[in-house]
């Protein structure tokens, strides 16, 4: 009996999955031949995916009985379905998160331990300061000019890796109250005398953690270390810093103050996508690639000042843009519909998702996605580092920082969290000191209890104690 491929409802619903996988295929052909090269493995991927599965289905259609294709048709389908339901409710379950600032998260469960919190943002205090006639500015993470703020500068622009100097600096509150600090004549988080040293006895790289986030001046890790070994450090640590910016601080600033110890911060939460963003600029990834390439930042301070004041007061002049840290309720309209039933059509939450646990070269989603070796680069960035601390002795300690998400998220461990013993095996084998928090801190602790509010973000003063103590017990042994 001759088989009709057209005629029964299972095959019309089998023909439709056909020309579906064969149209995402001219979509992504299309894609991959207009893309720039930075893209082009991205859409080869889904190209190959759509190519292959278009040809089976197309094949098997000429081969298969109906009971078979009603079972593929019934497998398929109930596939589909389940992904777009998986899909909304991770939509749902986004909306809700986002339906509260986490500025009002702590501000609530500060209500239920009893304690005092100060709910206005970073916009509002420095707004109020400045109608005070208070002479203040905003802490701006440096990537911030290159990721959310990109409009600002061009890529001809200086790019600082600091604030403005001299300045009450607005930073930030995840324990209760906003803290603001002097910054240094270089825009960073020191006593002011440390600047007039020659030399120093230690430097400190790194992000928000480095910088001493959410807490006052005498509880950062600098001025612990400062305290328990009673030695001289110079923090050149900034949020936003990731492994270049990390590396452009030790040769714009470090090598001046040939310091015989290095602090080297790695942070598993974000340093392996800061490099992603930081490679792409090439007044970044010079400094890598360009051994003597420098910015001269140490001598154009006033120029940094200039600039940042400039862009923060174009940016604070507009709570929408300025104010991240409490956005306003705005009503769902059409446009908004919209662009939710695009994203549930293309899984676009779940693509991501599943993005957040595989290298971001096989990234799903385009926004996250990135050509670099990012693991292969951090690598040669840290062999420049030690190149460059060599010429006057210095010695590299590497801190292993874990994610505060480890100790908030059930166990789930994102990629860059199941590297750990990837990065201790690549630190023992260039011969540096290791410095595993996670190991001799965090595990060794009530873990939670590190952090303000036991809510996940920076440690609180505790925990960044504990931290710098443990840190000047290994910088101290012989």
């Amino acid at each position: 009996m001759k088989k009709n491929y057209f005629g029964s409802p299972s095959n019309y619903i089998y023909n439709i999955i056909v020309i579906i996988s064969f149209f995402l295929s001219c979509i992504c052909l299309f894609k991959y031949s207009t893309s720039s090269e930075y893209l082009k493995f991205f859409y080869l991927k889904f190209l190959y995916f759509f190519i292959i599965t278009f040809l089976v289905l197309f094949l098997l259609r000429f081969i298969l009985d109906r009971a078979i294709i009603t079972y593929i048709n019934i497998s398929l389908l109930s596939i589909g379905v389940a992904l777009i339901i998986m899909e909304l409710f991770i939509n749902i379950n986004i909306k809700k998160s986002q339906a509260i600032s986490d500025l009002e998260n702590r501000a609530y469960h500060a209500k239920k331990l009893g304690l005092e919190f100060d709910k206005r943002s970073k916009f509002e205090v420095y707004n109020e300061m400045l109608k005070r006639k208070v002479k203040v500015a905003p802490s701006i993470p440096p990537n911030d000019f290159f990721v959310n703020y990109k409009f600002y500068k061009s890529k001809e622009d200086i790019y600082s890796l600091s604030g403005v100097s001299n300045i009450k600096t607005v930073f930030c509150n995840e324990g209760g109250k906003r803290i603001i600090y002097e910054s240094d004549r270089h825009g960073f988080r020191n006593k002011k005398e440390v600047w007039d040293r020659n030399e120093v006895d230690f430097i400190l790289l790194g992000d928000s953690y480095a910088q001493g986030a959410c807490v006052k001046d005498k509880d950062t890790i600098h001025e612990r270390i400062s305290f328990y070994t009673n030695k001289s450090i110079l923090n050149l640590g900034y949020q936003g810093h990731g492994p270049l910016m990390q590396l452009a601080a030790l040769k714009e600033y470090g090598s001046t103050k040939k310091p015989k110890k290095i602090i080297w911060f790695y942070l598993e939460t974000n340093d392996i996508d800061n490099l992603v963003y930081e490679y792409q600029w090439d007044v970044f990834k010079n400094y890598l690639i360009k051994p003597s390439y420098s910015q001269n930042l140490l001598l154009k301070q006033e120029q940094i000042n200039k600039n940042h004041n400039l862009i923060i007061k174009l940016i604070y002049a507009d709570k929408e843009i300025g104010d991240k840290e409490k956005k306003s309720k705005t009503k769902y309209t059409a446009k908004n519909f919209v662009f939710d039933l695009k994203q549930v059509i293309k899984l676009y939450n779940l693509r991501l998702l599943i993005s957040y646990f595989i290298p971001r070269e096989y990234s799903l989603v385009n926004d996250y996605y990135s050509p670099l070796k990012t693991f292969k680069t951090y690598e040669k960035i840290l062999d420049e580092a030690i190149k460059v601390s060599s010429k006057w002795g210095g010695q590299i300690y590497f801190v292993y920082i874990p994610s505060s998400s480890r100790y908030f998220s059930g166990g789930i461990q994102r990629y860059s969290q199941r590297k750990y013993e990837y990065m201790k095996k690549m630190i023992l084998g260039k011969k540096l000191r290791l410095i595993d928090l996670k190991k001799e801190v965090f595990e060794k602790y009530d873990n939670q209890n590190l952090y303000p509010l036991n809510l996940n973000g920076h440690p609180n003063e505790k925990g960044y104690d504990l931290i710098a103590e443990y840190i000047s017990k290994i910088l101290m042994e012989k």
